[in-house]
């Protein structure tokens, strides 16, 4: 079939869609690529497959609609609605989805290297070992959501709301989480080699085997937090609260906790031999 027949089914509605779909389940080579649509309602349509490359979908609902393995590379999808979609498997490589809402979605092992998700919604989202690499997510609301596995490495979330999230075993390396919320959130694990995470809100998250080598803490909230084993070597951790925190068995070599507040820290076990902890408030049992 011709693009032109595709579209045209297409616009017969999601019924008629689907049931074509259903109708023909070995078709390959569904192309819709650079396909415009406005303000239509798709929801529940199934795409998955479907060639999307460069399409412009602008004030489209596509909530609860299969898009699974469809390539979306480079596709503008501002302000869409994929909620619940799946997009497991996809491509949505350099894509615009800033402002989307992908609330409730499947994103697992999807492929987002260098796309704008600013401003998008990804609550309980799940992007496990997903690739977002050198994404843009400043200011996504993303709580509750999985990232288990996912690659984010050098990936923008200045000011996100990422509260509760899993980030097991994820790739944060030098990625931007300046002024973020992570609150209550799991990186047992988690690579932050180099990561920037001045003013983030990291309090009662769990960060075991968390690696922070070289990473920016400056002003940052880890009361609470546990970071057994976890290691910060040259780590910048001035001005940070570290209230409660359980940091037995870190590896504390040539950080620096210059007027940080480490009150009811636990050091059990921990290598502080060339610690900074100039001006530092330490715990009564050192």
């Amino acid at each position: 079939m011709a693009k032109e027949e595709f579209i045209k089914l297409l616009n017969q509605g999601v019924n008629i869609w689907n049931k074509w779909r259903e109708s023909h389940p070995d078709i390959r080579g569904v192309d819709l690529s650079e396909i415009q649509l406005e303000d239509l309602d798709l929801t529940g349509i199934d795409l998955s497959m479907v060639n999307l490359r460069g399409a412009k979908l602008h004030n489209v609902k596509m909530s609860s609609a299969n898009l699974r393995g469809a390539d979306l590379s480079m596709a503008n999808l501002r302000g869409i609605v994929l909620k619940g979609a799946n997009l497991s498997a996809s491509h949505l490589s350099m894509v615009c989805l800033s402002e989307a809402d992908l609330s409730q979605a499947n994103l697992s092992g999807a492929d987002l290297r260098g796309s704008n998700l600013r401003l998008a919604k990804l609550d309980l989202a799940d992007l496990s070992t997903t690739k977002l690499n050198m994404s843009s997510l400043n200011g996504s609301s993303m709580i509750g959501a999985i990232l288990i596995g996912a690659n984010l490495s050098r990936a923008e979330l200045r000011e996100a709301n990422l509260a509760g999230t899993d980030f097991s075993r994820a790739n944060l390396s030098e990625a931007d989480l300046s002024h973020s919320n992570l609150n209550v959130s799991t990186l047992v694990g988690t690579d932050l080699i180099g990561a920037t995470l001045v003013d983030i809100d990291l309090s009662e998250s769990n960060l075991t085997r968390a690696n922070l080598i070289g990473a920016n803490l400056y002003r940052a909230n880890l009361c609470g937090c546990d970071l057994i084993g976890a290691d910060l070597r040259g780590a910048n951790c001035s001005e940070a609260y570290f209230i409660g925190a359980d940091l037995s068995r870190a590896d504390l070599n040539r950080a620096e906790f210059t007027s940080a507040n480490l009150s009811k820290a636990n050091f059990s076990g921990a290598n502080t031999e060339t610690t900074d902890f100039q001006d530092a408030i330490l715990p009564d049992v050192w």
